[in-house]
Parts: C-alpha cells; structure tokens; sequence
C-alpha cells in the first residue's frame, strides 16, 4: 500500500513538472508582433531591447512594416500572433474574416499624424482638384476622408495618389503631390522645409487616432498568461521611458534610424496610455475615451465606406478587457 500511495504521488509529481514545463513551452514558443514605423510604440522596441519579454519567458520578435497596408495584410494572413494596431484597421480586418481582440490601448494621436500642404494650399477647402498622396484602405485614408467631410467635401473633390506614410511625404517634397496625409516620423521631414506647413492634424480631433494592440483570438484562447505576459513587459517598457525618457528615446532612434531628440519631440504629438488610461478605456467613459464609444464610431465609419455588405458591425465584441482589469493601477507623468 505504501508503495502504491509513493507511487501515486510521484505521478502526480510527474504530471506537475509535466504541466509547468508545457506552461513554460508555451511561453517560450516564438511570437511575432507586427509594428509600423510609429514612434507611440517605443514600449514595444524598450521592452524588448531592454529584456523585459525575456524576463517573462517570452520570445518576442517585432516585425516592423513601412506602412500599414502589407502589416495588415499579413496580419489577417496569419503571418504573426498580434500586432501594434489602429481602430480602424481592428474594424476591417474584422470584416475580412479575422477573429481578433483588443487587448490594451496603447496611444492617442494629439498632433503626430497630420495632413501637409504647400504653402500656397491655407485651407482644405483648398485641396479641391489638387493631387492628395496616402495610403489607400488604411488610416490615411479615413483620417483624409473625415477631414474633408468636416469641410463639405469628399473624395471626389480631390485627385488621390497612392503613397504609404513615408513616400506620401517624398512625393510631396519632390512635387510629385501637393498634399500628403502621414504621421511621424515621416512629418518632421517637411518641418525642415519653409515650402510646406501644416493644415490639419489629430490634435484638432482628439481621440479620432487611436492606436491599440490586438491579438488573434485562437491565441489569447489558447495562451491567455502569455497575452497577460506580454502586457506586463510591454507597461513596464512604457514605465522605463517615463524613468529614462533619454534612453528609451535612444532605442527608438537607432531602430528608426532617427536621433533621440528626433524621437522626443514626435512623442509630445502623443499620448501614451498607462495601466490607469487603460482601465478608463475599458469603461463606458464619456466621449472617445473610452475605447467602446471610439469603435462604435469607427464602427459607424467603415459601415457608410466599406464594399462589405453588412447592416451592422458589433465593435463591442472585438474588445477583451480581462487583461487589463488585472492590471495594477500606475499613473504615468512626464
């Protein structure tokens, strides 16, 4: 009998070992984070320049894209497990079949994504009949169209060319356009210049660009403390740069291939969200601070633009709040 009850606990010693080295498999299994070249996802390159995903047992790759378009495509793909994510291209990739959740917000644009002109172009109203350069289905796009719409005008008022964040800002500089719709890093290329000035941009429209991380679904089902891992590396990236904001700026800069004063002065057209900002977002808080009334509105949007024939889109159902109501409460201040 003694042996047999020995017996019985070295199994159960077995089975345990068993599921702590499958838990530690799990955790240590290559995940691959899809970013455009944004400088709000400084938390994402700290994190992982600085060890902290390791830290967690995680084998974190970032995978940087120039624009949003090939990032989304492979995303729906299944080409990586998550990515640094906007609103809007949540609600597409939605519509284009992808099962994904919303798992934190990681910024605001107040300023770092704008619309550009030349001089001689005061207004949008100006715009008409001139040569516009953005990314076509993404962000761009709906940041232009919504800031035509608020001035009486659409689409077809202007002439669009095609122009992902980065060349959008080439084609102007060279003349090849005479308006580009970017964000930074790619906008402070036309600040050097006395030809070009800024027309319109996300501060007038707080809120309007939200940036998030999303994860597909099957994943955070399956790895549910390696999502919770991973936003525990990523806020305590986000807490280093408020620590030491010079050399987390550094790390940006050589991935961006910028300079880290470069980096310092595009985050104050943003604002970063801490574990406190994010459990407001996961309320019903007033306005598009929380994150429910900015997808209903985004929502909205894709619905009256998209060729998706869908009466409605439940936006409510992309968002999972698990992970950040864990979150310990830390308010950040620079």
């Amino acid at each position: 009998m003694k042996r047999i009850f020995l017996g019985l606990v070295l199994v159960f010693i077995l089975a345990g070992a068993w599921l702590g080295y499958q838990k530690m498999a799990a955790l240590a299994k290559k995940i691959i984070l899809g970013a455009e070249t944004w400088p709000g996802y400084l938390p994402l390159f700290v994190a992982r320049d600085k060890g902290y995903f390791r830290e967690l047992g995680l084998n974190v790759e970032i995978k940087r894209y120039p624009g949003l378009g090939e990032l989304s495509k492979d995303y729906v793909a299944g080409k990586m497990q998550g990515r640094a994510n906007l609103t809007l291209d949540a609600v597409n990739e939605f519509l284009q079949g992808l099962d994904h959740k919303i798992v934190a917000v990681i910024d605001h644009s107040k300023g770092s994504d704008a619309i550009w002109a030349r001089d001689d172009l005061k207004t949008v109203m100006d715009f008409r009949g001139k040569k516009v350069a953005f990314e076509f289905d993404t962000l761009e796009e709906f940041f232009i169209t919504w800031v035509l719409k608020q001035h009486g005008m659409s689409v077809s008022d202007i002439v669009p060319v095609f122009g992902d964040p980065e060349k959008a800002v080439r084609m102007l500089l060279a003349g090849e356009a005479d308006v580009a719709v970017s964000h930074e890093p790619y906008l402070s290329r036309l600040a050097k210049s006395e030809h070009f000035h800024r027309v319109f941009s996300s501060a007038d429209a707080p809120g309007l660009v939200t940036d998030i991380l999303t994860f597909r679904t099957d994943f955070v089902e399956a790895y549910p403390k390696t999502v919770e891992a991973i936003l525990r590396a990523y806020f305590k990236g986000l807490t280093f740069w408020k620590e030491h904001p010079e050399e987390a700026c550094a790390i940006v800069a050589r991935e961006f291939g910028d300079t880290p004063d470069g980096i310092a002065t595009q985050l104050k057209g943003i604002k970063m969200l801490d574990e406190h900002d994010n459990q407001i977002a996961f309320t019903f808080a007033a306005g598009l601070k929380s994150l429910y009334g900015n997808m209903r509105q985004i929502g909205r949007f894709v619905l009256e633009h998209s060729a998706v024939n869908s009466p409605s889109i439940n936006t409510d159902d992309l968002i999972e709040r698990r992970f950040v109501q864990k979150m310990p409460l830390k308010k950040i201040t620079m």
